[in-house]
């Protein structure tokens, strides 16, 4: 036996864990002598997917993973050069969305950095190991560099193993195969290797059918509001993308007058934007609203953080949570965290502004609460905004998401080191205002492609769930199966 130390605490002995490990499993593939690989969450997953009673194979029998090389990356702010190009983590946003595009004129081998419809993504560089995607019509609209693609035999394969590895013990055997030192890394032949508990033909096929359906969903919620946006900026005679305003001749930064009588306290350049006064110029004349007129502002104080297991807890929110679609790394927090914890519960049909990070990135990002996520928490890091009775939820949030209010919120941005929104410096940003008529249909719709959204995510949570106690069933009471057992678990 070796001895392993893992870290932590073990039962009433102080200081770290230590576990027996058989040599033999030290010499298996990979030679692995870092403790964590061997603790006790990854020990259990193995012995759940060996011993559940149905029989296992490899991902690399079902599927090829692979990354594409290195390259030196070439992005332009002009569609025209190719196609938009997504960050790594940026896969798993509710709503993937880039300002950048990927060269192809200048980019080598360019097609392999496309994303195809039918593969899976997995993140695999980073802290947060074990989040992955499906690419459907939305996501096959983009290319990538540095996330790793599973590219299985058939769609109904690719579904599969899309619940499989979001399941509990799929993520732990996921995360049981990172290495690296200071930053975690996830291999091909680590992922390749993961043992897959593989149904029967009926049993696959109502877990694969489940996750389809869910990510046709899911796909026809998001392609519904990108063309909502587009329809309310028709509709208002607004071009997309806003429309570059012309500086001063200059070598190379861009320039511009401001009289002094317009400063006020502010000296920050990006606040007087050209661009920016001209997007106000433009929404006043068509007819605008105030953002505290159509909107309840709140932001809420520090607290002290007492993190618990999900029994204990409650779903709590961050910025960079709120804006994707299943929240990596999710946390619960106990109610004794707040003076008030009712203050930071958020209801459905609000949308919260993201207000810590940077301008260039997400800072002032709307985020739309779905039903799936009402009475959850959301941390201090952004900004409620509560409609009032004139304003459908499902408009406020389209007329946040226009890029006319988004860099008025943007150049609002306050902060030496971090960007910083709060309610004072963005109460006076304009939105679009339609005639009534036009924001209760935009608006009903954008709250009906929301609920699509959400069903979506209900249904792969319910048939994950459903696939992970199967596994768990198997392992925990071991019995003959009778042919229909799979059908009634997993109905």
């Amino acid at each position: 036996m070796s001895r392993v130390d893992a870290g932590g605490s073990a039962g009433r002995e102080r200081g770290p864990t230590c576990a027996g490990v058989r040599v033999a499993s030290l010499r298996g593939p990979g030679f692995r002598l870092d403790a964590r690989h061997y603790q006790q969450e990854f020990a259990l997953a193995r012995l759940r997917v060996a011993h559940c009673g149905y029989p296992t194979l490899a991902v690399a029998s079902v599927a090829r993973a692979f990354v594409p090389k290195r390259v030196k990356l070439v992005t332009v702010a002009s569609p025209e050069a190719g196609v938009p190009y997504l960050r790594a983590h940026d896969a798993f946003a509710a709503r993937p969305e880039s300002g950048r595009f990927l060269s192809r004129g200048r980019t080598a081998d360019y097609d392999s950095y496309l994303l195809r419809e039918g593969m899976l993504v997995v993140a695999c560089s980073g802290r947060n190991l074990g989040p992955l995607a499906y690419v459907g019509r939305k996501l096959a609209q983009f290319s990538m560099t540095d996330i790793m693609r599973v590219v299985a035999q058939d769609r109904g394969s690719a579904f599969y193993l899309l619940a499989y590895l979001l399941t509990p013990t799929g993520q732990a055997l996921i995360r049981r195969g990172r290495t690296g030192t200071m930053v975690d890394h996830l291999g091909t032949d680590d992922l390749e290797s993961i043992p897959v508990v593989w149904l029967g033909d009926e049993g696959r096929a109502h877990v694969g059918g489940a996750m389809r359906r869910a990510e046709a969903l899911l796909d026809e919620g998001r392609l519904a509001l990108d063309d909502l946006e587009g329809d309310l900026h028709s509709r208002l005679g607004l071009d997309l993308p806003v429309p570059e305003r012309v500086y001063m001749e200059s070598s190379g930064a861009r320039c511009w007058e401001v009289h002094s009588s317009t400063l006020g306290g502010r000296l920050d350049a990006e606040f007087h934007s050209p661009r920016v006064r001209a997007c106000r110029a433009v929404l006043e004349r068509l007819g605008a609203e105030r953002l505290d007129v159509a909107a309840r502002l709140r932001q809420l104080g520090r607290y002290k953080r007492y993190y618990v297991d999900r029994d204990h807890g409650c779903p709590i929110l961050s910025g960079r949570q709120l804006l994707q679609l299943r929240p990596v790394n999710l946390k619960y927090i106990s109610r004794r965290s707040f003076r008030r914890p009712e203050d930071f519960v958020i209801r459905e049909g609000w949308t919260l502004v993201t207000c810590d990070g940077r301008a260039e990135e997400a800072l002032g990002s709307p985020a739309y609460i779905h039903s799936v996520w009402d009475r959850w928490m959301a941390d201090n890091h952004s900004i409620r905004a509560e409609p009032r009775q004139h304003v459908r939820p499902g408009y406020l949030y389209l007329a946040l998401r226009s890029p006319y209010v988004q860099a008025q919120l943007k150049a609002r941005a306050a902060g030496s080191v971090v960007d910083a929104l709060d309610p004072q410096t963005i109460a006076d940003v304009l939105l679009p205002m339609p005639a009534q008529e036009d924001r209760d249909q935009l608006g009903a719709q954008a709250e009906d492609a929301w609920e699509k959204i959400a069903r979506a995510v209900r249904m792969q949570q319910t048939t994950v769930a459903k696939l992970e106690r199967l596994i768990v069933e198997g392992y925990e009471r071991p019995r003959p199966r009778s042919p229909g057992a799979e059908r009634r678990t997993l109905a």
